[in-house]
């Protein structure tokens, strides 16, 4: 398990992150200068942090409470960078094998094959970095820092030079690998497919600050905060007061669209006059023609019209207004 605490001032930026991570794979999601990748150096120690703590299992790697700071070959954390850095003089195997540093060479040789095989690079184990394509440096690359045994393995954004299709085998790659080495990983994304294809939890950071943090569920369908809405891909936030509470549900009054039946959310108790937000994802919305039928749709009905519509692959998007002919208030949109 990874504990840490961790605080750093930058001039403009501060930093202060508390997280425990267990054997699993947690994304560290936010924005780009959200303060991912410091976090990362914090951990494996190529930076400093002014006060906190890093300890993983029972073992304390930085306290600055007590004075206690690990070096980086010390600490057995592998910290996987964006470029690859492979030793271009060198092979894939020797690539690899540099990772296991000295000790018995028949187990060394036996560890390269078993990676080698794992990371789908055989047949390549003789070519130089320069002979690779971008997805086999990448798995050369991770292979080299899982043959040194670490105990925490930190991935900063390792897919992000490489096209859609390479990505994709990585991801399962990672999930496989993960499988085969369950060792605790935090890996640091700003693309939203990538944080949920990999990440069954998932840390959302924010101008140096965790703004929530728990299961893919729990953070993609019950944001804490409209930043976290609007990271987890939300288009439709609004604000109202809490009209009712009707057994499980609350109905909310926004001055646009009129009275919201929604779930009642975790947490304390919300009471009639109570402002709140509240998100509406554009896959739950239900698109019916006036010249239908409603059906069991009973809630949350609301009558529009398509102002917009802008393809992207096998997404369509559709910007709706109300008002006007519809609404005699003030007109918004939402998109769908």
């Amino acid at each position: 398990m990874l504990d840490i605490s961790l605080r750093k001032r930058l001039p403009g930026f501060n930093v202060e992150v508390d997280l425990s991570v267990d054997e699993e794979l947690l994304v560290l999601f936010g924005p780009s200068g959200a303060g991912k990748s410091l976090v990362l150096k914090m951990i494996s120690g190529i930076v400093e942090p002014d006060a906190g703590r890093v300890a993983v299992a029972n073992e304390t790697l930085f306290d600055s409470g007590i004075g206690v700071n690990l070096p980086m070959r010390m600490r057995k954390v592998g910290h996987l960078f964006q470029d690859y850095a492979l030793f271009p003089h060198m092979t894939v195997s020797e690539n690899i094998a540099y990772g296991i540093g000295g000790g018995n060479k028949d187990e060394a040789r036996k560890k390269v094959g078993e990676l080698i095989t794992v990371m789908r690079l055989s047949g390549l184990e003789k070519r130089y970095p320069q002979e690779l394509s971008g997805g086999q440096k990448q798995r050369t690359a991770l292979a080299r820092t899982l043959a040194a045994g670490p105990r925490v393995l930190l991935l900063d954004e390792p897919f992000s030079a490489l096209d859609y299709q390479v990505r994709e085998k990585l991801r399962a790659d990672l999930l496989n690998i993960h499988r085969i080495y369950p060792i605790t990983t935090v890996l640091v994304t700003h693309d939203l497919e990538e944080a949920f294809m990999l990440g069954k939890r998932i840390a959302v950071i924010n101008n140096g600050t965790i703004e929530q943090a728990g299961t893919q569920e729990d953070v993609f369908y019950r944001p804490l905060t409209r930043n976290v809405a609007r990271f987890m891909g939300v288009r439709n936030i609004f604000s109202g007061k809490v009209a009712a509470l009707e057994g499980a549900h609350l109905v909310i009054d926004n001055p646009d669209i009129g009275m919201v039946k929604a779930p009642l959310p975790p947490g304390p108790a919300l009471s009639p006059g109570t402002e709140v937000s509240f998100c509406i994802r554009p896959e739950e919305i239900l698109v019916i023609r006036p010249d239908r039928v409603l059906g069991k749709v009973q809630d949350n009905i609301l009558e529009c019209m398509i102002t917009g519509t802008v393809g992207r692959g096998l997404t369509t998007y559709s910007t709706w207004t109300a008002g006007g002919q519809y609404r005699q208030r003030r007109s918004f949109q939402f998109c769908a």
